[in-house]
C-alpha cells in the first residue's frame, strides 16, 4: 500500500543513490520527479513523491540523498562536508556556528536586493552583523559593553566563506575553520638532530625523578655545538620551542608518566576500571578513614584572662575518625581526638555507628536515625585497622572487614570525597585554620585566630552534619539527600546483635594471657574467681595455654575471659583494691609516678603505687578537676608495657616494712552490693531498649537516649550513698587497717 505524503524538496542538480546506483536530479513538479542515471549511458526515470518516501523510508534503505561536491571546493572542505559535524572539536563549532550568522545575513540581503555580491557589499554586510553580534552578547550575558569586542572581517573573507557554503550545499560543515591546514606539517630536521634528540630525552629526561625539560633541552643543544666545532657542515641547533614540539609529538603521555613518576601512577592516571557493584541496602557496606582537621584548637579552657596574649596560648591539631553509608552517604558515626589515629580511634566511631544517636544536648533541628551493625566495612591497611580487638569484634557482631590494597584510594571513594567536604565546607568558617597550601594561607594567623577547644569542634561539627550536610542534595543520590535517602531505604531495616551484650567488643581491648595458680596478671593487677580455678583442672588444660582476654578501658576492675567458645565469656573480678573505678588512663598515670617514688633497678612496691594514686588524686582535687580520662593512646601504650608491669605481690610485706607504710584499705561500701546496683542497672539501658551512654569524644555525649540514661541512674544511685553523706575518690576518707 503506497503512503500519502507531501512533496520531497529535492534541488536541480542534487545527487541521490538509489539502490546503489547514482542519479541527478534534473527537474521536480506536484506529479513527482524526474532523475538520471550517471555513467557513460544516461538513462532517465520519473518517481513520484510516494514512491520516493517508500525508497527512503522503508525497509531496506534503497534511497539516499548526498551532496553534490563540486570541482569548485578545496579537498579540505570536501573532506569536512562528508563528516559529521560533531566530530569537530568544540572551538570549530563554535566558529562555524559564528559564520554561519554572516552568511544568513548575506542570503537575506541578497534577496532583498539591498546589497550586491561586490567586495563592498560584502564589507558593509560584516559591520552590520558585528555590530548586531556584539549587542547580543552585551543583552543576554549582561556583559559590561568595554569587555565585548567588536568583530572585524573583511568583505573579501565573506565572499570566500559564502561561495564555499554554498557550493557545499548549505552545509554548516563547510564553515569549518582549516587552520590545521595551515602551515607545513611534521618536523623538518636533520636525522642527526633527531637522533641526538630521541637519545638525550631517552636517556637523560624519561627517568624517575628526572631532571626538568628545559635543562635537557640546553644539553641537546650543547651536544650539537660541540659536534659543530669538530665537523666541517655544521648542525642547524634547534630552538627550546622546536625540540619541545617534537617531545609532545614523539612521546606519549603514557610513556612520560611511567618513566618519570613510575608505574602506579601511570596507572592510576590510564588505568580502565568497570563499575564496581554498588550497596542497595542501608548499612550494606560502610567506609572509614581518618584525616586531620585543618583548624588549630585550645589546649587551654579558652579565657579571655588566660589567652589575653599570643605567646600564652597553647594549641593543638585535631584528628577526625568518620564512617559513612555507602548507600544512603549518611554519617554514621565519627570520633574527633587530639591523639593520631589508633584501634581506639576507629572502636569509638564503630561504637557511636551502632548505638542510637543522642542529640539533645546538640543544637540540631533534624534527627539522626542511624544505627545497627554494618555488614561490610572498608578500611585501610593501617596498623589501627588489623589490631586484635578489632578482629574480635567483627568476628563476634558478624561484619566482614575489606582492606583496601596501598595506594587506591578510588577503592573507598565515597569516604575520601566526604573529607574533602569537610575540609572545603566545615573548616571554612572556623578560626584557627591552618588551610593545605601555604600559597593560601598567606598571612592568615592560625595561632593568633586560635578561639575553639576540643568540645566545641564536637559540637559544631555534630551540628554541621546533621543540619547541613544529611540535608543537602547529593549528585551520588539522582538530586536526593542523604536523610531522605535512608528515609527512602527505611522498609529495610538495620541489623543488631541478639543481645546488647554483644557490643561491649567495641569498647573492649582484646588480649592473649595465661592463667596461673594465682589467677590471671595483667598490668600488675591479679584477676581470680572460683569459675577461673576450676579451668586449671578441667580436661585439657596444659600449662601455658593462652586464652583471650577482654579488658574494658574505662573500668579495671574485672576482666571478661573466653574459656570455652560454647559457653562464651566469663566475668572475672580483680582482688586489688586498686583497680576499683580505675580506668587504664588513670592507671597509667599511678604507674609511671610509683616508677618516679621508686628507686632505679627495684620493682614498685605496693605501698608505692598506694602513695602515688593518693598523691594523684590529692593534687586532681586541689585543681579542681578528676584524673584524665581514656585517650586514644593510652591502650596502644599498655600493649606495649604490659609484659614490662609485672609487680612483686608475693614481696608485699617486705616492701612495707621497707618503706616504713602500714597497709591501706578504701571505707567504701561493700564491693557485692555496688556490682549488683551497677548489673541491674546496665539490664534496663542496652541499645534494644535506648543503649548505655558512652563518651565520644573528652565528656560529650552521643548515644543513649535520655530517658534510659535516667532509668540507669536511678537504679544505680539507689543502691550507693549519696556524694554528701561519702564519696570514695577523696583520700580523705581513706584510713589505715
Amino acid at each position: 500500500m503506497r503512503m500519502s505524503v507531501c512533496q520531497i524538496r529535492l534541488h536541480e542538480d542534487a545527487i541521490v543513490i538509489i539502490e546503489g546506483v547514482y542519479h541527478k536530479v534534473l527537474s521536480r513538479d506536484e506529479s513527482g520527479v524526474t532523475l538520471r542515471t550517471l555513467g557513460a549511458r544516461p538513462v532517465s526515470i520519473t518517481k513520484t513523491h510516494a514512491e520516493l518516501a517508500e525508497l527512503y523510508f522503508g525497509e531496506p534503505r534503497r534511497l539516499q540523498l548526498i551532496t553534490d561536491l563540486t570541482d569548485g571546493l578545496p579537498q579540505a572542505v570536501k573532506d569536512n562536508i562528508l563528516r559529521s559535524i560533531d566530530s569537530f572539536t568544540v572551538h570549530q563549532q563554535e566558529v562555524a556556528l559564528m559564520r554561519l550568522d554572516y552568511m544568513q545575513a548575506c542570503d537575506q540581503c541578497f534577496a532583498l536586493g539591498t546589497h550586491t555580491k561586490v567586495p563592498q557589499g560584502f564589507d558593509d554586510i560584516s559591520q552590520r552583523v558585528a555590530a548586531e553580534r556584539r549587542e547580543r552578547a552585551i543583552e543576554h550575558e549582561c556583559s559590561n559593553p568595554a569587555d565585548v569586542p567588536l568583530e572585524r572581517w573583511s568583505g573579501s573573507a565573506l565572499k570566500g566563506w559564502y561561495g564555499r557554503w554554498r557550493k557545499g550545499g548549505r552545509s554548516l560543515a563547510a564553515l569549518i575553520p582549516l587552520d590545521d591546514r595551515k602551515g607545513r606539517t611534521g618536523f623538518r630536521l636533520d636525522p642527526e638532530v633527531e637522533h641526538i634528540i630521541a637519545k638525550r630525552i631517552r636517556e637523560d629526561w624519561l627517568l624517575l625523578n628526572g631532571p626538568p625539560l628545559s635543562q635537557v633541552i640546553n644539553l641537546i643543544q650543547g651536544e650539537i655545538e660541540r659536534r659543530n666545532n669538530k665537523q666541517v657542515i655544521a648542525l642547524k641547533t634547534p630552538d627550546g620551542m622546536t625540540i619541545r614540539r617534537w617531545v609532545k609529538a614523539n612521546v606519549s603521555l603514557f610513556d612520560q608518566i611511567r618513566h618519570r613518576e613510575g608505574k602506579a601512577a601511570a596507572e592510576q592516571h590510564f588505568r580502565h576500571v568497570q563499575r564496581a557493584p554498588q550497596s542497595t541496602r542501608p548499612l550494606e557496606v560502610v567506609e572509614i578513614d581518618h584525616t586531620p582537621l585543618d583548624v588549630l584548637v585550645l589546649e587551654s579552657d579558652g579565657s579571655p584572662a588566660r589567652d589575653r596574649r599570643r605567646r600564652e596560648k597553647r594549641t593543638k591539631r585535631v584528628w577526625l575518625t568518620i564512617a559513612i553509608c555507602a548507600t544512603t552517604r549518611m554519617i554514621v558515626g565519627f570520633h574527633i581526638s587530639d591523639e593520631r589515629p589508633s584501634w581506639t580511634s576507629v572502636m569509638h566511631c564503630l561504637r557511636m555507628a551502632v548505638l542510637p544517636k543522642d542529640l539533645s544536648n546538640v543544637r540540631v533541628m533534624t534527627a539522626w536515625p542511624v544505627f545497627g551493625i554494618p555488614e561490610v566495612v572498608k578500611l585501610d591497611n593501617g596498623r589501627e585497622f588489623h589490631s586484635r580487638s578489632m578482629k574480635a569484634a567483627a568476628g563476634q557482631l558478624r561484619f566482614e572487614l575489606r582492606y583496601m590494597p596501598r595506594r587506591k584510594p578510588h577503592l573507598k571513594g565515597k569516604v575520601e570525597r566526604v573529607l574533602g567536604t569537610i575540609a572545603r565546607d566545615f573548616c571554612a568558617y572556623l578560626p584557627g585554620r591552618t588551610f593545605r597550601d601555604v600559597r593560601e594561607k598567606g598571612d592568615y594567623d592560625s595561632v593568633g585566630l586560635a578561639a575553639l577547644t576540643l568540645p566545641q569542634i564536637v559540637e559544631y561539627f555534630t551540628l554541621w552534619v546533621v543540619d547541613i550536610y544529611h540535608n543537602r542534595e547529593h549528585g551520588g543520590l539522582l538530586g536526593r539527600t542523604p536523610l531522605q535517602r535512608w528515609q527512602d531505604l527505611g522498609g529495610w531495616g538495620v541489623r543488631l546483635p541478639p543481645s546488647a551484650d554483644d557490643l561491649d567488643p567495641l569498647i573492649a581491648l582484646v588480649v592473649p594471657r595465661t592463667i596461673q595458680r594465682d589467677g590471671i596478671t595483667y598490668l600488675g593487677l591479679t584477676y581470680q574467681s572460683n569459675e577461673l580455678r576450676g579451668v586449671r583442672r578441667r580436661k585439657g588444660f596444659h600449662f601455658g595455654d593462652e586464652f583471650l582476654v577482654k579488658v574494658d578501658a574505662s573500668d579495671l576492675s574485672h576482666l571478661l575471659v573466653l574459656v570455652d567458645e560454647g559457653v562464651g565469656w566469663i566475668k572475672v573480678p580483680c582482688i586489688d583494691p586498686l583497680a576499683d573505678g580505675t580506668s587504664l588512663a588513670e592507671w597509667r598515670d599511678v604507674v609511671r609516678t610509683a616508677r618516679r617514688m621508686t628507686r632505679e633497678g627495684q620493682r614498685v612496691a605496693r605501698a608505692t603505687l598506694f602513695r602515688s594514686m593518693e598523691l594523684l588524686r590529692a593534687e586532681c582535687r586541689k585543681a579542681g578537676v578528676r584524673p584524665q580520662r581514656l585517650v586514644d593512646t593510652d591502650i596502644d601504650w599498655f600493649r606495649e608495657h604490659a609484659d614490662d608491669l609485672m609487680f612483686d605481690i608475693a614481696g608485699e610485706a617486705e616492701d612495707d616494712q621497707a618503706h616504713g607504710v602500714e597497709r591501706l584499705r578504701t571505707r567504701r561500701p561493700a564491693r557485692s552490693a555496688r556490682m549488683n546496683s551497677a548489673e541491674s542497672g546496665r539490664a534496663s539501658a542496652r541499645v534494644g531498649q535506648g543503649g548505655r551512654q558512652f563518651i565520644a569524644s573528652h565528656g560529650q555525649t552521643v548515644a543513649l537516649p535520655a530517658v534510659f540514661a535516667a532509668q540507669a541512674h536511678a537504679s544505680t544511685s539507689s543502691a550507693v550513698p549519696s556524694a554528701e553523706a561519702f564519696d570514695a575518690d577523696d583520700p580523705d576518707n581513706w584510713t589505715a587497717e
